[in-house]
């Protein structure tokens, strides 16, 4: 098993206590993931994994993301992979970043949780363009609402 496999599957074990919902999308990347050499071939064109580009942040390593985010409220790293946590007002924003051999951290994916418990998970849109939005403000010098 990879060293990548496993450190997701670890993120996805650990984002399951906070956010049924995002371990669910983490799993099913997961689940699909094969290793570069097993086969040459381009991945399917109608997997959802792959089409989705959470907000534009997909890709952009960790200067870019957090040029477009901010700074995370909490930041964690192992091995080849880190996870950023924002606390917005209505959701907390988790970004994975992972690594392939002998290059940067880039992200890899997000997932949405609550801000407090009881409250309703947005969606990961909403909360992806709630942190945009903050970050964006926030640079323009205007205040959150």
């Amino acid at each position: 098993m990879s060293r990548n496999l496993l450190l997701t599957l670890g993120l996805t074990a650990a984002l399951a206590a906070v956010c049924p919902e995002g371990a669910a999308l983490a799993a099913r990347k997961a689940s699909t993931a094969q290793p570069a050499a097993a086969s040459d071939s381009p991945p399917a064109a109608d997997a959802p994994a792959a089409a989705y580009d959470f907000g534009g942040l997909l890709g952009l390593d960790q200067d870019h993301a957090r040029a477009r985010l901010g700074p995370p409220d909490l930041a964690q790293a192992q091995g080849a992979g880190a996870m950023w946590t924002f606390r917005q007002r209505n959701c907390a924003l988790f970004v994975f970043f992972r690594a392939d051999a002998g290059q940067p951290l880039k992200v890899s994916g997000a997932a949405a949780g609550q801000r407090r418990r009881g409250l309703q998970v947005p969606t990961l849109e909403a909360c992806i363009a709630e942190a945009l939005r903050d970050q964006a403000q926030a640079v323009s010098g205007r205040s959150r609402p």
